[in-house]
């Protein structure tokens, strides 16, 4: 199988420690699909230096939240600020320059690779 290297994403300088307020803010995120609303305003916030996580059952919307903060869903409403930005309205590759990416979770692994090819 053949290796592929990946570009490396500069990402702006940062002082994080010991910095007050939040690094993500969403605030009233909707969103719908004709008639079905997917998310119905979401308030999330993650302070600097915070490791969160967010879980649920199936068919809670966390995917659809996670496709809205990285620009692969537009949300009907509603405000994502990451780092003091407005990101809503940004394609996925304008949102990762700014420090936000996302992994997929992959359980069909190949044995002959190895745990970073995977």
């Amino acid at each position: 199988m053949e290796s592929r290297q990946l570009a490396p994403v500069e990402l702006r300088d940062r002082q994080v420690v010991g910095r007050a307020g939040n690094l993500v803010d969403v605030q009233k995120l909707t969103k719908r699909f004709g008639g079905l609303v997917a998310n119905r305003d979401v308030d999330f916030a993650i302070p600097y230096n915070a490791i969160v996580s967010l879980i649920g059952p199936n068919g809670a919307g966390k995917t659809t939240f996670f496709n809205q903060i990285t620009g692969m869903y537009q949300p009907t409403s509603g405000s994502v600020v990451f780092d003091g930005t407005n990101i809503v309205g940004l394609s996925p590759h304008e949102i990762v320059e700014r420090g936000i990416g996302r992994t997929f979770q992959n359980i069909r692994l190949f044995n002959d690779m190895s745990v970073l090819a995977n």
